[in-house]
């Protein structure tokens, strides 16, 4: 098959738009779908506020996720400038407004896309998150004996002291087992202070 070019770049933003008018007459302009790297940034930003680490032991989703979720709606779909407000106070718009239901009703498929980008990015920080404390508490545990608490750099210094005692502990040992077998091939063995000679005479 052969293969043509097309200009991507245009696809990028492409877009339709419709005006959402609330109960109170104000009018919400809106895109049915935003750039996959606003899709992107969407879920991040979804991940980094609406995710809770309890007592550095484990991770859940917030209570006021879908306040969160509504705000980055208006901020990555619509014109409504979000900069200064708090995600409560458009919730609020939105809902008392009966807008929020026409909006998500037009942008719906592309929101799929962006829930998707959010469950991959909670789920792969949940798990190394998780894997992570697992790993360090295994360690922990396998290595509590030598540190007792100390400082790691002072335990490490410990466990070098006590390889290098162990280390002439042995030397010496080979040291006198050489003695003895240079004795026993002379015919003599020492004892204490005495020197026994067994050597045939």
């Amino acid at each position: 098959m052969e293969k043509r070019k097309i200009d991507m770049a245009k696809y990028a933003d492409m877009h339709v738009l419709k005006n959402c008018v609330g109960e109170d007459t104000t009018t919400v302009v809106v895109r049915d779908r935003i750039p996959y790297a606003e899709k992107d940034a969407m879920a991040r930003e979804l991940v980094e506020m609406t995710t809770v680490i309890h007592d550095d032991s484990c991770v859940y989703i917030s209570a006021e996720f879908d306040k969160i979720w509504l705000a980055l709606i208006a901020k990555y779909y619509t014109d409504i400038d979000t900069s200064e407000a708090d995600p409560t106070e458009i919730a609020d718009f939105l809902i008392n407004d009966k807008l929020i239901d026409d909006i998500v009703e037009f942008i719906e498929a592309d929101l799929e896309y962006v829930m998707d980008i959010y469950c991959d990015l909670y789920d792969a920080f949940e798990t190394t998150y998780i894997d992570d404390k697992c790993l360090t508490k295994a360690l922990r545990t396998s290595f509590a004996f030598l540190f007792n608490g100390e400082d790691i750099t002072e335990s490490i210094a410990k466990a070098e002291a006590a390889k290098d005692t162990i280390f002439e502990a042995v030397s010496a040992l080979r040291k006198v087992e050489k003695e003895r077998e240079e004795n026993i091939d002379n015919g003599t063995l020492k004892i204490g202070g005495n020197v026994i000679n067994f050597a045939k005479k």
